[in-house]
C-alpha cells in the first residue's frame, strides 16, 4: 500500500484514533512547556559567541557591578539652571532613602568630608603597595628633620594667606598619604572623563547602585516598577519650569527589552496569523480548513518548542519569534495540499481518494521544499550566535513537523460532504495566465526578463552601493525609554566616544599586579608617541604581596617613637593644636603595628566602607571576583572599522599578559569580516546546495539552468530593492540571503516537478501555480509581520526576507513558467492542451 493511500485511509476510517494521538501529543507538549520552559533575555546572544571580543562584552556585562547601577539625570530648561543646582541636593537625598538603593554618587567624592575620610582609611595598604624605590623615598618623610621642615613650611604658607596648606594639613599632615594615593588619584578621572554636570548646567547626573538580587528579566521589571514610582514623585519641591527625570542602566534596558520581546512575540504572531489567514480565506473561502491549518501550525510550534527546550535547556526570547516565521512558511504546505485536494474533488474524486491524490501528487515536492527550507535555517547555526542558531534549529524542526501535519492531520478538518466552490475566481485567473503563457511564452518572458535583468544589474553593480551599517544604533531596540534617556544624556554631556575595554583575569594577586604593571607601562609608551589618547587602569589597587612584604620589612628600620615625639614638639612649636592631628598619630601607630613580626599584610577592601562613594570608581575596574578586572583605553578616533580594531588588537596587548579587548563599538568593528563572510561564503554554500539539489531533482539541463537564473534574479532584485529603499545591511540581516535562497527555490521546485509529470498543462500547472502564489504571499506576510517587532534584529531580518521572497515568487511565476514553456517544443504544448 502506498503511503498516500495509508494516510488517506487512516484519516478517513480511524478518525477517533488519530484525534486521540493528537490530544496526547498536545497534552505532553503543554506539560513540558509549563514545567520546563526557560527563556533567556540576554541581548548579546544575537552576536557570535566564539569571538573573544563578544565574550569580553558578556563578561563585563555579567560579572561587573555596573549591572546593578542605574543612571538618573535631571534635565531642566536653560533659565532654571540656578534652581537645578539647589534641587540636586534634595533629589540626591530622596534617592538615598529609597529602599532599593544602596549607594548614590551625586558629585566628586573628594568634595565631601566622608570621601576624604574614606581615602585616609585605605592609605596604609596603598602605601605598602608602592614600588620599592618610591616607598623608600616616601617613608623617608618620617625622619625628624623632614617632619619639622614640612610643618614649618605649611605654617609659613598659611600665614601668607594660601588656602591649600590648611587642606593639606587636615588631609595629610605627615605627607605620607598623598604619595600613597598618587597612583590611585591618576585613575580617579571620573569627574573629568564622565562629568556629572553638563557644560550648560541644564543636566545633573546621579549614579545609584541597587540591591536587586539578580538581573533576570522579572527582577528587573519588579525593580523598574518601583523606580518609576519614585520618578513620578521625585519632582516634588521643584520650583522651576519643566523638569525631566531620566533613568537608564542595565536593569532599565533588560526590563523594557523583555517586555518588548513579549510584545514582539504577540504582535508578530498575531500579525502573521491575521495576514496569512486572510490570504488563505481569500484563496479557498473555507473556515474549517483555515481552523485546521491554524491548529496544525500551533501544534508544530509546540513540538518545535519542546524539542528545542530539550536540546538547548534555555531558549532565547528572540528565537521564540520563530512562531511568526513558521506560520508564514508552514502554511505553504497547507495551501498546496488543500489546493490539490479541492482540485481532485472538482475532478469528481471521492473524499478519501482526493486526500490520497493530494498527498501522492505533492508529497515529494513538500518533502524537498521542507528540506531546502530546513537546510537554509539550519545554516544559521554556522553564524555562531546562540539566538540565531536556536532560531534556525526551531524553524527547521517546525518546518518538517508542519509538512508532516499538513499531509495528515489537516485533513481531519475537511468535511467529506463539503461542496466544492462553484466559482473560484483566483483559479480561473491563474488558469487564463497559464494558458496564455504556455501558448505565447515569448511576450511575458521578454517583458519579465527585461525588468528582472534591470533590477539584477542594479543589485549586483557597485553603483548605487549597498551600505553596511556597523553601529550600535543598528542593534538598539526601538522606542525603548532607557535607550532614549541614554542618547539624551550622551548628547547633553561632553562624552566623546566609548573607550575600549581591556579585561584581565588572574589566578592570584601577584599575577594580577604584574599584568597591570606591564600593561600600564606599555600603554604609557603608546600614549607618549600618540597612538592612543588616554588610558585608565586598576594598577594602583592591585596589591603585590612581594612589594608589600618587602616594604613592610623596611618599616622595622623606622624609629616611630622619635617620629611621634618630633611631631608633638613641632606642632607645639608651630602653634598647632595636637588634638586636631589625631589621624596623623593613628597613621604612625598603624605603621608601627605593621612592622611587628607575624602581623598579616593589610587589605584595602575591608577598610573601605561599603557606603563609600569611592566604590563607584572601584566597581568600574573590579568585578565581583577581585581577580577579574578591566582597564579603559580612549582611542584618538572612534573605533568604526575593522582595520582600527586590528590595529588595537595588535598594539594594546603585552606578550605574556592574557587580555580580552572588548566594548560595543570595538565588537561591531571586530565582527565586520564575520558579517561579510556570512553574506558571501555561507550564502554561496547555500546556493551550491540549491543548485546541486535541483540537478538531482530535475535531471534536465534546460530546467536546471532556468531555475538557477530564477534564483539569481530573485537575489539581484532583492538587493536592488534594498538599495532603492535605502535599507542598510547590518551584522544580522545579512543572514537573510541564505534564507531567501532556501525558501525561494521551493516555489520553482513545486512548479517544475508538476510541469515535468503533467499530462494536462493548463489544468495541472494552474492547479499548482495558484497554491504557489498564495504560499509565496503568506511567506512574505509571515516575514513582513516581523516589521511590527521592536527588536531591530527581527525587524531587519523580516523586511529583508520579505523582499527576497517576494521577488523569488515574481521570478518563478513570470520567468520560470514562460521560460519552461519556451524551452519545450511547440507541438508538445498543443498535444497536451488539446488532450483536454
Amino acid at each position: 500500500m502506498r503511503i498516500s493511500d495509508f494516510i488517506a485511509r487512516t484519516i478517513t476510517q480511524r478518525r477517533g484514533f488519530v484525534w486521540t494521538g493528537v490530544g496526547l501529543l498536545t497534552g505532553a507538549c503543554l506539560t513540558v512547556l509549563i514545567t520546563a520552559l526557560r527563556l533567556d533575555s540576554e541581548i548579546f546572544n544575537v552576536l557570535p559567541g566564539r569571538f573573544s571580543s563578544v565574550q569580553g562584552l558578556k563578561i563585563y556585562d555579567r560579572e561587573f557591578e555596573q549591572t546593578h547601577e542605574l543612571t538618573f539625570a535631571l534635565l531642566c530648561e536653560p533659565q532654571d539652571v540656578d534652581k537645578l543646582e539647589d534641587f540636586a541636593t534634595v533629589f540626591a537625598e530622596k534617592l538615598r532613602k529609597q529602599p532599593w538603593c544602596t549607594r548614590v554618587l551625586a558629585g566628586s567624592p573628594m568634595a565631601t568630608p566622608d570621601g576624604i575620610r574614606d581615602l585616609q582609611s585605605i592609605a596604609v595598604p596603598l602605601l605598602l603597595n608602592l614600588e620599592p624605590s618610591v616607598f623608600d623615598e616616601t617613608i623617608s618623610i618620617l625622619q625628624p628633620r623632614k617632619i619639622q621642615d614640612r610643618l614649618h613650611r605649611l605654617r609659613q604658607q598659611i600665614e601668607a594667606g594660601s588656602p591649600r596648606p590648611e587642606f593639606e594639613l587636615s588631609f595629610d599632615p605627615l605627607g605620607l598619604i598623598a604619595p600613597a594615593l598618587k597612583p590611585f588619584a591618576e585613575n580617579t578621572a571620573t569627574e573629568q572623563e564622565q562629568p556629572l554636570t553638563s557644560p550648560d548646567g541644564t543636566m545633573r547626573v546621579f549614579l545609584a547602585v541597587t540591591n536587586q538580587p539578580s538581573v533576570s528579566a522579572f527582577e528587573c521589571q519588579r525593580l523598574m516598577r518601583r523606580v518609576n514610582e519614585f520618578r513620578t514623585t521625585a519632582g516634588a519641591g521643584w520650583a522651576g519650569g519643566r523638569l525631566q527625570v531620566l533613568v537608564t542602566g542595565r536593569a532599565a534596558f533588560v526590563s523594557e527589552i523583555s517586555l518588548s520581546m513579549r510584545y514582539d512575540i504577540v504582535a508578530t504572531l498575531l500579525g502573521s496569523v491575521l495576514l496569512v489567514g486572510s490570504i488563505f480565506f481569500v484563496g479557498f473561502r473555507r473556515w474549517l480548513p483555515l481552523l485546521g491549518m491554524a491548529f496544525c501550525l500551533l501544534l508544530s510550534c509546540l513540538v518545535a518548542l519542546v524539542l528545542g527546550q530539550l536540546l538547548f535547556g534555555r531558549l532565547s526570547m528572540i528565537s521564540v519569534a520563530f512562531c511568526a516565521i513558521l506560520v508564514g512558511l508552514g502554511v505553504d504546505f497547507a495551501i498546496l495540499t488543500i489546493g490539490r485536494y479541492h482540485q481532485a474533488r472538482a475532478d469528481g474524486e471521492p473524499h478519501q481518494q482526493a486526500i490520497a491524490t493530494s498527498v501522492a501528487k505533492l508529497g515529494r515536492a513538500i518533502f524537498f521544499g521542507a528540506l531546502t527550507t530546513a537546510v537554509g535555517f539550519l545554516a544559521l547555526v554556522l553564524s555562531g550566535a546562540m539566538s540565531f542558531s536556536q532560531l534556525g534549529v526551531l524553524i527547521a524542526i517546525g518546518i518538517f513537523v508542519a509538512g508532516l501535519f499538513m499531509c495528515s492531520i489537516l485533513f481531519l478538518f475537511i468535511r467529506e460532504r463539503q461542496k466544492p466552490v462553484r466559482h473560484d475566481w483566483l483559479f480561473d485567473l491563474v488558469k487564463k495566465y497559464v494558458r496564455w503563457t504556455v501558448r505565447r511564452p515569448a511576450t511575458i518572458l521578454i517583458s519579465s526578463s527585461a525588468v528582472l535583468l534591470l533590477l539584477t544589474g542594479i543589485g549586483f553593480s557597485p553603483i548605487p552601493p549597498l551600505r553596511f551599517e556597523a553601529s550600535t544604533r543598528s542593534l538598539q531596540p526601538k522606542n525603548i525609554r532607557a535607550n532614549q534617556a541614554l542618547e539624551k544624556i550622551m548628547h547633553t554631556m561632553p562624552v566623546r566616544w566609548e573607550p575600549v575595554l581591556a579585561i584581565v583575569h588572574a589566578t592570584n594577586s601577584q599575577e594580577l599586579h604584574d599584568a597591570w604593571q606591564k600593561l600600564a607601562a606599555h600603554w604609557r609608551d603608546l600614549q607618549t608617541v600618540g597612538k592612543i589618547k588616554s588610558f585608565f587602569t586598576p594598577a594602583a589597587l592591585c596589591p603585590s604581596p612581594i612589594w608589600m612584604q618587602r616594604n613592610r620589612e623596611e618599616l622595622s628600620a623606622i624609629n616611630f617613637q622619635a617620629a611621634r615625639e618630633t611631631l608633638v614638639q613641632t606642632l607645639n612649636a608651630e602653634g598647632f593644636n595636637p588634638d586636631a592631628f589625631t589621624p596623623a598619630f593613628a597613621l604612625l601607630d598603624d605603621l608601627q603595628h605593621l612592622a611587628l613580626p607575624g602581623v598579616p599584610l593589610p587589605n584595602w577592601r575591608p577598610q573601605l566602607p561599603k557606603s563609600s562613594s569611592w566604590w563607584f570608581l572601584v566597581d568600574r575596574y573590579f568585578a565581583r571576583d577581585p581577580l577579574l578586572t578591566t582597564g579603559f583605553v580612549t582611542t584618538n578616533q572612534p573605533v568604526a572599522t575593522h582595520a582600527q580594531s586590528e590595529y588595537l588588537k595588535y598594539n594594546l596587548p603585552v606578550r605574556g599578559v592574557p587580555v580580552i579587548l572588548s566594548g560595543w563599538t570595538y565588537v561591531l568593528a571586530d565582527l565586520l569580516p564575520w558579517s561579510h563572510r556570512q553574506l558571501l561564503i555561507i550564502s554561496a554554500l547555500m546556493a551550491i546546495f540549491d543548485v546541486s539539489l535541483l540537478a538531482i531533482l530535475y535531471r534536465d539541463l534546460r530546467l536546471w539552468l532556468i531555475q538557477v537564473v530564477t534564483l539569481a534574479f530573485g537575489i539581484g532584485a532583492m538587493i536592488a530593492s534594498m538599495k532603492l529603499l535605502h535599507i542598510n545591511l547590518n551584522l544580522l540581516n545579512v543572514l537573510s540571503f541564505r534564507l531567501v535562497l532556501a525558501i525561494g527555490v521551493d516555489y520553482g521546485i513545486y512548479t517544475v516537478l508538476v510541469w515535468q509529470k503533467t499530462r494536462d498543462v493548463e489544468h495541472d500547472v494552474a492547479g499548482v501555480v495558484k497554491p504557489v502564489l498564495l504560499a509565496g504571499l503568506t511567506a512574505v506576510s509571515g516575514f513582513a509581520s516581523l516589521a511590527l517587532a521592536r527588536n531591530p534584529s527581527l525587524t531587519g531580518l523580516g523586511v529583508a526576507c520579505a523582499l527576497g521572497i517576494f521577488w523569488s515568487l515574481v521570478a518563478t511565476i513570470f520567468f520560470t513558467l514562460p521560460a519552461m514553456a519556451a524551452a519545450e517544443p511547440k507541438s508538445w504544448h498543443e498535444n497536451r492542451i488539446a488532450s483536454r
